[in-house]
């Protein structure tokens, strides 16, 4: 199943929230790119088909930026909504907790990523010959990353992250 990148965004809002671990509008960007990474290295589809941009400081999923930014270095207080047109309710969108594969992949990029900062994670995306490296041109906020270096950037990452857990 694919999801949205509010959907992400919200697991991840409301792991920080439990653990009472500060998320701002960065952090969570970049978690949700890694998750990302992550999803389409082990599963070797979209997590989501939203395109992701090489912006200046890093990779972006330009709906997430545009409904957190007025958060701006602050943590983020709110959750992702949409509004069900029919009823006029607000709906807060989730990974289905039935998607236990997904909610496994999302819950150990958690682990791996929740204890960095912001602009560790930012710097982390800037990595030479990365996805973002690869594409980003200064002063311009529309390139998109490409699937196939984000899959074996992050099949690389990962690999090295089970041996250091081993």
């Amino acid at each position: 199943m694919t999801y949205t990148p509010q959907q992400v965004a919200n697991f991840f809002l409301d792991k920080a929230e439990e653990e009472r671990l500060p998320l701002s509008q960065l952090k969570l960007i970049k978690l949700v790119y890694i998750a990302y990474g992550w999803y389409i290295a082990l599963k070797d589809k979209k997590l989501f088909h939203e395109p992701i941009h090489a912006w200046k400081h890093g990779p972006v999923i330009d709906s997430l930026y545009h409904e957190f930014k007025h958060f701006k270095k602050a943590p983020i207080t709110g959750r992702s909504e949409e509004i069900d047109w029919d009823t006029w309710d607000t709906i807060y969108p989730r990974i289905p907790s039935d998607d236990a594969e997904t909610r496994l992949i999302l819950n150990k990029v958690w682990a791996a990523y929740r204890r960095f900062g912001a602009w560790d994670l930012r710097n982390m995306t800037h990595e030479q010959g990365g996805p973002w490296h690869k594409v980003f041109k200064e002063g311009v906020d529309s390139i998109p990353l490409d699937d196939e270096d984000i899959r074996d950037h992050y099949s690389k990452r990962i690999a090295s992250y089970l041996e250091k857990t081993q």
